[in-house]
């Protein structure tokens, strides 16, 4: 009752039901029935609190030994995990995102294009994967100090996410390397309008702290789209980096890549 904010008139000889509320109730009633046929359940559940904090707990239901067929009730025992979840969500996102940017890492961007490629299959569509790697940023970062070169990688992440959706994926791979994963597109003009987007937003002077004047960068973009190009994950980023090769000859500029 002090956990969850009841008063005890609220729980005794209360239906779970009512307890719990209806929309919880379907999914606590199977494992509490199992427990009842004679089978302790552990599981977990994310609860709100009736101040609106939410909260992790996990649950152990323990049926009630008796020498009878049928059994007469069990034992309902939860623990607050809250802090160990969160302790692990802090460990998972730092394994999985670049500690400068914040973008997600190649780790987790390799799962996401794996996703992708699923999602795709399944649904038979398409989305296109873009490979950038900025033009001129080891100049600044030789001469300026890797200071300013971080500062300067913050700003890249930020506008490169500013160009893109919600639902896309902006990560950071390497030094000065990005890769973006554009779901659901289709048409290679829709693709190249966003790489566009994407390279005059960061061929736009940067001023950095504590240097007075402004820097300006560009950025090579390769473009593979699943499944035109390729159906595998290596294929697929093996094509958009030689199309982003391609695309330096020129120099802030895309290219798609060859089917």
């Amino acid at each position: 009752a002090d956990f969850f904010g009841f008063t005890m008139a609220d729980l005794v000889c209360r239906p779970l039901r009512q307890i719990v509320g209806s929309a919880v109730f379907p999914a606590l009633k199977a494992h509490f029935i199992k427990a009842l046929k004679g089978h302790p359940v552990t599981y977990e559940r994310n609860v709100q609190m009736r101040n609106g904090e939410q909260r992790y707990i996990e649950v152990k239901i323990v049926p009630r030994s008796t020498d009878q067929v049928q059994i007469p009730g069990c034992y309902f025992m939860a623990l607050d995990i809250t802090e160990q979840k969160r302790a692990e969500e802090r460990i998972r996102h730092v394994a999985e995102h670049d500690s400068l940017t914040g973008l997600p890492n190649r780790l987790l961007f390799n799962d996401r294009l794996g996703q992708a490629i699923s999602l795709a299959k399944r649904n038979t569509r398409q989305f296109a994967l873009l490979y950038l790697d900025l033009d001129k940023f080891k100049q600044v970062n030789d001469t300026l100090g890797h200071d300013c070169g971080d500062q300067l990688l913050k700003q890249v992440a930020e506008r490169i996410r500013e160009q893109v959706r919600e639902s896309d994926t902006v990560a950071r791979i390497g030094g000065d390397e990005f890769t973006v994963i554009l779901h659901g597109t289709s048409r290679p003009q829709d693709v190249g309008v966003v790489a566009q987007k994407i390279i005059t937003a960061l061929t736009a002077p940067y001023r950095l702290r504590n240097h007075p004047q402004a820097v300006e960068i560009g950025t090579s973009i390769g473009i593979s789209i699943y499944p035109s190009h390729a159906q595998d994950h290596e294929t697929l980023i093996k094509k958009a980096d030689v199309a982003m090769y391609n695309a330096k000859s020129q120099g802030n500029s895309f290219r798609f890549s060859e089917i």
